[in-house]
């Protein structure tokens, strides 16, 4: 991934983990309830902006209950082995933008909502389809998306937690 972006290799170093890498997902315990009703973690929740759809490229859900301040975003790229493309990305600095307002988030769980893979890194049919224009600014886009949640979980002291149940 890191070498698909010249760059994404930051996001271990820049993120403060809270956790080991959960092998399965049953490793974050008991179900936890999740705004809007649903309480089928990790399956259920909120996408951002409205609830969740199978075609949701990122899902961000924030927990309610005992559970309440941490934040789930999930990739969910299923056809692309959750390669980052641009409206990924946009959708991700969106979330972080949206996390930097919420003052009651204390913990983000980064991870894949498809089996099997974490992510592919860039989505290198799309990148093929560029103009060669486009290129440099989807890659200066991609290292500015991963260094800002990087540093808005550094600078609010926010733990985050890596979940991964597959390859990278």
């Amino acid at each position: 991934m890191a070498a698909a972006l010249g760059g994404l290799g930051l996001l271990y170093g820049r993120f403060r983990l809270a956790a080991a890498v959960a092998a399965t997902s049953s490793a974050l315990g008991p179900r936890a309830p999740v705004r809007g009703g649903a309480a089928a973690f990790p399956s259920a929740g909120r996408g951002y902006g409205s609830e969740a759809k199978e075609e949701e490229e990122l899902r961000v859900r924030y927990l309610d209950e005992e559970h309440k301040g941490i934040v789930v975003l999930g990739l969910n790229r299923s056809h692309a082995k959750n390669a980052l493309n641009k409206n990924l990305l946009k959708m991700m600095s969106k979330a972080v933008d949206a996390l930097k307002s919420d003052k009651k988030v204390r913990t983000v769980i980064f991870r894949s909502e498809v089996p099997g893979i974490f992510c592919a890194g860039a989505d290198l049919k799309e990148r093929a389809k560029m103009h060669s224009s486009e290129v440099g600014s989807f890659v200066s886009k991609a290292r500015a998306t991963i260094n800002e949640m990087g540093d808005y979980l550094h600078e609010v002291s926010v733990k985050c937690i890596l979940w991964n149940s597959s390859f990278c």
